[in-house]
């Protein structure tokens, strides 16, 4: 009678708290990160490619500190859920500072090294009575190295962006004098690699340019440089080039050209040799996000797609994070985006991601109010990813550095096989016994065999009081046989329960035994 007594009392538990374990995947509360200054434009590691896609155990952020005439650029450090450390001043000097961006990144050859090996700061500032552009470099082992100057030369530069490429070597994309300027940079010398001007044939005025790179396991290099053009009618077009081969670049070719068009960011794409051009027209009498997907190679650029549309509403600022959590069959992607209604400004969070369920806002304040947001690519701690969204929201005579952060379990979960079975199922772990690594399978019907439609499945692990100690699956799935593994090198000899469920709605539950 004991024996049957013990399962059906950790039944009871899960059941009553079922509901509430869910919350914790939503979108954590605001906190505020700076206080008592001016802080404007954050700044994080740009968007990584989903081929290679990496995490840290913690990450930077870059943003300006004003007080008016001058301006400091500052960098903090991010953990899962909090800050690190202090802000630290990047710059001391008496001039004005703006726009500044931050690339990093690891090794290649060390795919399990959670630590940055190098990071590029630049940023634009008039300290010689012209914009120029200066940076400062940090490594691992030395820290932050001292400012120096990266392009002083003749004209207006403006937008810098970079690119890690390895530990010694970015990809730099900016604005000169309307033209736009990509190199090849080693900040560890201060070596220019290579310099070319992209639009040096075209008498348009070009601006805000942007880049993305992706390097192969191969040390095949891709490169795509985005700008604004402006049009005869004075509206912008957003245009971009490519290479697989320096000095060799594609012609110019249309990202967006209808209406008024805005340059965001770049984003994720479901194919695996093409890369999305995320941006704002107002083409249909509002600002709409849209995007463009730009093979690597060969081929032309997809249909453009929206990502809101809401009659109304202008959105701006989108941004967007990828992780490929589960292999074999799907990744993680979210987004955020700025929303300005008839009398709001709102930050949105996830509401035309992968999964919506996770929608949130937060509200910035009316119309006359403005914000920056920039997201993460998720700080890690082996068994979590931590998504990081930063955003300014004024408060009296400051403007403060804002976070939210959403919780991402981590997993390797396997398709097994092609079948498609007719009902749920959870199978017995195996081993069984353990020590320390076992496997679980589970099998997903098809949807019209079962009520709960689309719905999210997770698997969660429960130690004999009931507490959450893993969760191993939090997704949706095609219908199929999956296998997943639980790692408990971490928790104690004892007796286990893991859970499977959709939607909150327990499917079954079984016992698992960890010998040590």
């Amino acid at each position: 009678m004991k024996k049957l007594l013990l399962p059906a009392v950790i039944t009871c538990i899960l059941l009553t708290t079922c509901s509430n374990l869910f919350s914790q995947y939503n979108w954590q509360a605001p906190q505020k990160l700076t206080n008592g200054f001016v802080d404007k434009n954050p700044s994080f590691n740009p968007f990584w490619d989903h081929s290679n896609f990496y995490t840290y155990g913690w990450e930077l952020f870059v943003f300006e500190r004003q007080s008016l005439p001058n301006a400091q650029i500052c960098v903090l450090k991010l953990g899962s859920t909090s800050p690190l450390d202090s802000v630290m001043m990047l710059t001391s000097n008496a001039s004005l500072k703006r726009n500044p961006s931050i690339a990093y990144g690891r090794n290649y050859n060390n795919y399990y090294d959670y630590n940055i090996a190098s990071a590029l700061v630049l940023w634009e500032t008039n300290q010689n009575g012209k914009w120029d552009i200066y940076g400062r470099y940090y490594t691992r082992l030395s820290g932050w190295g001292t400012v120096f100057p990266f392009d002083t030369a003749s004209g207006d530069k403006y937008s810098p962006h970079s690119y890690f490429i390895d530990s010694v070597t970015y990809a730099v994309s900016y604005t000169k004098s309307g033209d736009v300027i990509f190199r090849k940079f080693n900040p560890l010398n201060r070596t220019i690699l290579y310099d070319t001007n992209l639009t040096v044939s075209d008498t348009s005025f070009c601006s805000n340019a942007n880049l993305w790179n992706y390097t192969s396991s191969v040390s095949q290099s891709y490169y795509i440089v985005t700008y604004e053009k402006k049009k005869p009618d004075n509206k912008r077009a957003i245009y971009y080039r490519k290479s697989s081969a320096l000095p060799v670049w594609s012609q110019p070719d249309t990202a967006a050209y209808a209406g008024d068009n805005t340059f965001n960011s770049f984003c994720y794409t479901y194919s695996n040799m093409a890369e999305g051009i995320a941006f704002e027209s107002n083409r249909s009498g509002f600002y709409n996000i849209y995007a463009t997907s730009v093979p690597l190679t060969t081929g032309t650029s997809a249909q453009e797609t929206i990502y809101t549309n809401n009659p109304g509403y202008n959105y701006s600022n989108f941004v967007n994070m990828y992780y490929g959590i589960i292999t074999d069959y799907v990744s993680f992607v979210s987004c955020a985006f700025v929303r300005k209604g008839r009398d709001s400004l709102k930050v949105i969070f996830d509401d035309r991601a992968q999964y919506p369920i996770y929608k949130d806002s937060v509200t910035i304040g009316d119309t006359s109010k403005s914000t920056r947001i920039t997201i993460n690519n998720g700080v890690s701690n082996s068994s979590h990813l931590y998504g990081w969204v930063v955003y300014t929201k004024d408060s009296a005579a400051y403007s403060n550095l804002w976070a939210r952060y959403r919780i991402i379990p981590l997993s390797d979960i396997k398709r097994i096989g092609s079948s498609v079975p007719e009902k749920f199922s959870l199978s017995q772990n195996y081993p069984n016994p353990f020590n320390p690594v076992t496997k679980i399978r589970f099998s997903v019907p098809e949807f019209g065999k079962w009520k709960d439609g689309n719905g999210v499945i997770t698997m969660k692990v429960y130690d004999l009081l009931g507490k959450e100690i893993a969760v191993l699956v939090n997704d949706k799935f095609t219908p199929g046989v999956y296998e997943v593994e639980f790692d408990a090198s971490k928790y104690s000899s004892g007796v286990y329960f893991y859970q499977l469920a959709i939607n909150d709605k327990q499917l079954a539950i079984k016992k698992m035994v960890l010998i040590k």
